[in-house]
């Protein structure tokens, strides 16, 4: 009865989901056939064990025609001919002759396909189903294909539980991408994984520099499997694989794309109309308070003279008038600014606003300069390869370039990659096989010299961006140089890099003499080369009528070179045996060495005196005017790592599995002793699924239990040559009174032979599951690192002289989990999946030699035992002040001393002057008192959490009909912290500059009272004590993103096969098309807590096609 319940619970989900599907395999014995006359066929359909498949698809071949199996397993179609297809997820796909058969019981095999998918492992490879190890794999082309992001790095945000990726921007080449794996492992360092391409080590611009084209699988050492890399290895590890020779035929296959770059979210500053308004209101209400500098007796007709002042400097003033700053007046009256409120027309007449002022020409009410800089900005990519191979010989060969330009229009500001690659397999004995691979990739970054951040979009700007004629930059006055004309003739930044990659190996098969065994000898060199030029050039401004004013920029002009070598050698040799003794003991194993060093040099140079010909284009040192304060650096550097390494695993009956990993690394960064250190990792599995009391449960596919520990270690804190004393050249001024300067050398660090490596331990326990004949698979993972060595900088007195030197004195440690969930299956012609992940860490500093006591205000990077890395700290408020009262009563309880003579000790309060427009008043934040000390200071910061992502997840869907497919992936974040820096945290913070439109309407006034925000203000004090590291200030973000969006159709074979095309496939793609957030203050929910005056993210419009002949 219990077996038939379940199997009506499955019925249900096959009649919700429909009928199951598996992809062709081996033909299964027709147990029995019953030949009867007629055309209506009846039938069963069951396992290798004789149980019935419900909701089982049969359709007769050739036809849309077919049913379903009940919860018997049995079916009736009418009127079949010729043959029927049965097929079912989770099972070898079957084709079946009806010949003069009306009655049929066919018996389908399990497809393990699933389980037999090979994994990328450290040195190695293993079945998914064997794997003792928190590892995931994803295929590049199912990553990379149709998306027109051009950061490889960036297109994994959100794919694969426990793996964070984060970025700044969305300009290409200048994301500021980052990845972390389960959280931090150390406060050294920047937490990246080590990404390992082909067996060659590298970094995340190593992987940002491919095609992506080329990437087959990406796996991810998440827990002490990455062990096996031993120092490598403590943030987890990256495993790209290329993509090599198949065999069969030549196939060449092309892809290119064309994007087009949108805008995203609008930035939430103000246009000049909306920030005059605040300008006047904040000015209004500093003026009201009793004693200012400001005070004008809230007279309304001299707060609109200062803001006349401000945008028309000049010209005939028509009296001698002083305002309340003791400038003179030199437009009157609420007119005027009215009518530049509201941009109309001004009508210029003789003694009224005086007489051919050139400002009121330049006055362009709506002149913003995001209309000027930004605009919609086309990329494209294009890559082709050749595909083959036979018995002897495979190949594979690409070639691939792209351009990627940002929304920046009035200058260069873009990313273009070219790419080449070969791989090529040969066969020459049955027992010895070569693989080589050669790579080039060239990746050049180019953006304005002067920047495009911060100015460009918080300068607040009222006039014409170009003169008369619109052809030349304009000038205005107090500093405020064009940042147009900055961008646009500044000079360029230009950063290339380039990287060569060589490998080989060998395989020796000894399979033949003894069964198992083989051998493999490997070597990489890798040559990367960075060319950096800067070239700063004069930038000269000119007023409304095209004449040059004074105040030109970066004169004379500079021009500075560097160039960067890094040479990587890594060579290997391995042993490996497997065998399996009585059909149920596998055992492997592995043994090898490696060493890798690697070799740096930089050179550079620069000139800043002009240029020869100021006129042309040249940049070059050669063109560059010398002088006495040129520049001529270099440096040379080198390392080395040496190792040692083992895997042994055994296997029983494919039910229960140990894994045990060593290696022992030595590496020159440490002193000889303490330079080696031996690293591991002891894993295993219990397959429940596969016990003799889990048969009953026929839903049941599969059913694992992981546990891993392991110890990994950490060097990434050291530089090349902590383990020597160093010596230090400079100048430095020496004697008594008028004292003269010398060169001289100093010891600038000491020496430390007790340090030693960092040591992480992890503990992973996982549970693997299927259901629904595979159907339905997840898993889940729980995991712990503890950094027990941490490389700590102690702070000494002054009189030691010289840089300490960093000591084994911390410890760190990172909790968390992560849940993974999919469901496959098809109805027919139409085929779906469904998949989600979900993630989460919380790391807490447990130990540290030189712990803060009491906290900084906003983020405490790296500081505070029991908290974790950038701990929020921030006052408590209670409100904002109605009243005058309130704020004295206030005062009275939380500033003064007991004598009524001062501040009471550490008090942090405004103090409340009769003159100055940053003490508190009414519309001000009320502080809360957390420690009842009776004073307001540092003591009163209180624990927010912290700045790091929480809760990341993933939801991807995917569906196929009759060749159309259509792809949907959202990402996103369940909970973090903001606490916003930068020019526009708050309202007039920094003056002069746009302001979040967010305040507008929402800030205390005596008639609005239950106001959100504090009264506006222009006093940059009084706008941080309300603003800065308060708890009202701190955000709590959450954000879902449709990530990407893809919809293709691949054109029937049947219309490209007489044109020699095997396959051709359209499509449109998005990304970044959509997002929900709860920040309120308006800006990207990517951008943390970084400036919120930088480059606004953008979206992107794709469409391409893949062909294949």
């Amino acid at each position: 009865m219990k077996k038939r319940i379940i199997w009506a619970t499955a019925l249900c989900l096959a009649a919700s989901f429909s009928s199951a599907y598996a992809s062709e395999g081996v033909s299964s014995k027709i147990v029995q056939g019953i030949s009867q006359n007629g055309r209506n066929i009846s039938g069963i359909v069951v396992d290798v064990n004789g149980e019935p498949i419900i909701g089982a698809s049969i359709k007769i071949s050739g036809t849309s025609v077919g049913t379903i199996t009940d919860i018997d397993g049995k079916f009736n179609l009418k009127n079949a001919s010729g043959s029927l297809e049965i097929s079912y997820i989770g099972y070898h796909t079957e084709t079946v002759k009806i010949n003069n058969r009306s009655s049929l019981k066919i018996i389908l095999h399990e497809d393990s396909k699933e389980l037999d998918e090979v994994i990328v492992v450290g040195y190695g490879t293993q079945k998914k189903a064997s794997l003792t190890s928190a590892i995931t794999q994803i295929k590049g082309d199912e990553v990379f294909a149709s998306s027109g992001l051009s950061s490889p790095t960036v297109a994994l945000q959100g794919e694969i539980p426990g793996l964070v990726v984060t970025r700044s921007s969305s300009r290409p080449g200048s994301e500021g991408a980052a990845i972390k794996i389960r959280g931090d492992v150390s406060i050294n360092g920047d937490g990246a994984p080590t990404v390992i391409i082909d067996g060659m080590y590298g970094s995340l611009d190593d992987l940002n520099a491919m095609n992506a084209n080329d990437i087959e699988n990406i796996s991810v050492l998440k827990d002490a499997s990455a062990a096996i890399y031993g120092a490598r290895s403590a943030a987890g590890v990256i495993l790209i694989t290329t993509k090599r020779g198949k065999k069969g035929k030549a196939q060449v296959s092309y892809s290119g794309s064309v994007s087009r770059t949108i805008d995203g979210i609008e930035q939430p500053l103000t246009n000049n109309y909306e920030w005059m308004d605040m300008f006047f209101e904040a000015q209004y209400w500093d003026a009201s308070v009793s004693g200012s500098s400001l005070s004008m007796n809230s007279d309304p007709r001299l707060i609109y003279q200062n803001i006349n002042w401000w945008i028309f400097q000049n010209g005939d003033n028509g009296g001698t008038s002083v305002d309340g700053m003791h400038r003179p007046i030199l437009y009157r009256g609420e007119n005027l600014f009215r009518t530049v409120r509201n941009g109309e027309k001004l009508i210029l007449r003789n003694g009224e606003v005086g007489s051919g002022n050139e400002f009121y020409e330049y006055w362009d009410p709506d002149s913003y300069l995001e209309n000027y800089l930004l605009g919609q900005a086309t990329s494209q990519k294009h890559a082709i390869n050749v595909r083959g191979g036979d018995d002897k010989f495979g190949y594979y060969a690409s070639l691939s370039y792209s351009k990627d330009q940002s929304q920046l229009k009035i200058a260069d500001d873009s990313q273009t990659k070219y790419g080449a690659r070969i791989n090529m397999d040969y066969q020459a004995f049955d027992f010895l096989k070569f693989e080589t691979g050669m790579s080039y990739e060239s990746q050049t970054i180019s953006t304005p010299s002067q920047g495009v951040d911060n100015s460009m979009f918080t300068d607040q700007w009222f006039w014409s961006v170009f003169s008369q004629d619109g052809s030349l930059p304009t000038d205005v006055f107090d500093g405020k140089r064009n940042p147009i004309g900055r961008i646009m003739n500044g000079g360029q930044n230009t950063n290339t890099f380039t990287d060569l990659r060589g490998n080989i190996r060998a395989i020796l098969d000894l399979s033949k003499w003894v069964k198992g065994l083989s051998f493999t000898g490997s070597g990489n060199y890798k040559l990367t080369r960075r060319e950096f030029q800067a070239v700063s050039r004069p930038v000269d401004f000119y007023d409304y009528y095209g004449t040059r004013v004074m105040g030109s920029i970066n004169k004379p002009g500079s021009i500075s070179e560097q160039l960067q070598k890094w040479e990587n050698i890594t060579l290997g040799v391995f042993g490996n045996y497997e065998n399996t003794f009585a059909g149920v003991h596998k055992i492997s194993a592995m043994l090898g060495m490696t060493s890798e060093e690697e070799y740096w040099k930089s050179v550079k140079a620069g000139r800043n005196q002009g240029w020869m010909y100021p006129d042309s284009d040249l940049s070059d040192l050669n063109v560059a005017i010398g002088g006495d304060n040129n520049t001529a650096d270099g440096g040379q550097s080198e390392w080395a790592f040496l190792s040692y390494l083992g895997r042994l695993n055994y296997t029983y009956d494919d039910k229960y599995s140990i894994e045990l990993l060593g290696r022992r690394d030595g590496s020159s960064k440490l002193s000889l002793k303490n330079r080696w250190r031996n690293f591991y990792s002891i894993s295993g599995y219990w397959r429940i699924s596969r016990e003799q009391f889990m048969e009953s449960l026929s839903f049941l596919n599969d059913l694992k239990v992981r546990y891993n520990f392991g110890k990994t270690g950490n060097v990434n804190g050291l530089n090349n040559y902590e383990r020597f004393a160093t010596i230090k050249r400079g100048t430095a001024y020496f004697g008594l009174g008028d004292a003269s300067q010398y060169t001289t050398m100093w010891v600038d660090g000491i020496r430390s032979d007790n340090r030693t490596w960092e040591i992480i331990l992890s503990h992973n326990i996982g549970v693997d599951f299927a259901l629904l004949n595979n159907r339905l698979s997840g898993s889940f993972d729980y995991f712990t690192k503890t950094n027990d060595n941490m490389f700590i900088g102690i702070t000494y007195p002054a009189v030691l002289g010289a840089r300490a030197p960093l000591s084994n004195n911390g410890k760190l440690r990172t909790k968390g989990w992560e849940v993974a969930l999919n469901w496959d299956d098809r109805i027919e012609d139409f085929k779906y999946s469904i998949g989600a992940s979900l993630s989460d860490s919380y790391t807490e500093l447990l130990e540290l030699a030189n712990n803060e006591l009491v906290p900084d205000p906003g983020n405490n990077n790296k500081r505070l035992i029991g908290k974790p890395l950038n701990a929020y700290y921030v006052y408590q408020t209670d409100g904002l002040f109605q009243t005058q009262e309130e704020v004295d009563a206030f005062y009275e309880m939380y500033y003064w001393n007991a004598t009524h003579s001062g501040p009471k000790a550490d008090n942090i309060l405004p103090a409340p002057s009769e003159l100055g427009t940053n003490r508190l008043r009414p519309g001000a934040r009320r502080y809360v008192d957390r420690d009842g000390d009776g004073a307001i200071t540092r003591y009163d910061l209180y624990y927010a959490g912290d700045a790091a992502p929480h809760l990341s997840f993933g939801l991807k869907g995917k569906f196929e009909w009759k060749g159309i497919d259509v792809s949907v992936f959202f990402q996103g974040i369940g909970s973090q912290n903001i606490l916003r820096t930068g020019s526009v945290y708050a309202p007039f913070v920094t003056n002069y500059v746009r302001q979040n439109k967010n305040y507008l309407g929402k800030t205390w006034a005596p008639n609005h009272t239950d106001a959100e925000y504090p009264i506006l203000s222009r006093d940059a004090g009084f706008n941080r004590f309300n603003y800065a590291n308060v708890d009202a200030s701190l955000q709590k973000s959450r954000y879902i993103r449709l990530k990407s969006l893809i919809v293709g159709y691949t054109i029937p074979r049947k219309w490209t096969s007489k044109a020699g095309i095997n396959q051709l496939r359209v499509y449109f793609s998005g990304d970044d098309l959509w997002e929900w957030t709860s920040v309120k203050d308006g800006y990207d929910p990517e951008r943390g807590e970084a400036s919120n005056s930088t480059f606004p993210f953008s979206r992107l419009l794709t469409f391409g096609v893949d062909v294949t002949f």
